[in-house]
């Protein structure tokens, strides 16, 4: 591991406890992931996090739309072809919820 990499390992795991507050939120972007700071134990500065693993609609679309145009290639009448049919009939239902 190069020196800069473990650099940034380091600043990414540092948390500025005077800017966390009970209550605080993130989302990653990439996976919906919600977090929510719970506690901060005064003593160590070990945190808490409450995280919920919800999925984001629009995310679920986008990944079954990427399937989708992959498997476009495939014959209409095989089974990868049915899959892609499969794929393209909850895309579209996921699409309603949006």
């Amino acid at each position: 591991m190069k020196r800069s990499e473990l650099k940034k390992i380091i600043e990414n795991a540092y948390i500025d406890l005077s800017k966390s507050n009970i209550g605080d939120t993130k989302i990653d972007p990439d996976t919906g992931v919600k977090s929510v700071l719970t506690a901060v134990d005064p003593e160590t500065g070990k945190l808490t996090w409450d995280i919920s693993y919800e999925v984001n609609p629009e995310q679920l679309y986008k990944k079954l739309d990427d399937l989708s145009d992959f498997l476009k290639s495939a014959p209409k009448n095989s089974e990868i072809g049915k899959i892609g049919d499969i794929i393209k009939k909850l895309k579209n239902q996921v699409h309603r919820l949006i």
